[in-house]
């Protein structure tokens, strides 16, 4: 005879297992707007500082792919990045940063996994000689 106890504990078990089988999460956000690439561009993943985003820096950023699965992940997985290229040239990226990567540790309200937002840029294009006024409505 189960208890409800017993029930439960298959059920979690259950679908524990059924999210560790999961791939990841995929959010993205979209800041500025480009010409789109083809889904197998070449895109380098770089070290970005803050220094290369700021006003004025080399790089413009077109936007950000986060990926969150359970347990610990290395962001540069081979699968992580098969991820993130269609969606970073899509946007009309040239690159990848890794701005952020959090881990979460188990907990009884939670599976814990990791988080990664990678930031997609460009070269920042020079400015326009004549900026146009805007349009009025």
């Amino acid at each position: 005879m189960r208890t409800p106890y017993a029930a439960a504990t298959l059920l979690f078990a259950s679908l524990a297992l059924v999210l560790a089988a999961c791939g990841p999460t995929v959010n993205e956000v979209r800041m500025a707007s480009a010409p789109p690439k083809p889904a197998t561009c070449e895109l380098d993943f770089l070290e970005l500082e803050m220094k290369d985003v700021a006003p004025g820096g080399p790089l413009e950023i077109l936007g950000h792919v986060m990926l969150s699965q359970h347990g610990v992940r290395d962001p540069l997985a081979p699968e992580y990045r098969a991820q993130v290229r269609p969606r970073a040239c899509a946007m009309g990226g040239e690159a990848v940063g890794i701005m952020m990567t959090g881990i979460a540790t188990p907990t009884a309200l939670s599976a814990g996994g990791t988080t990664v937002s990678y930031t997609v840029v460009r070269k920042r294009p020079p400015p326009s000689a004549k900026a146009s006024p805007p349009a009025k409505f």
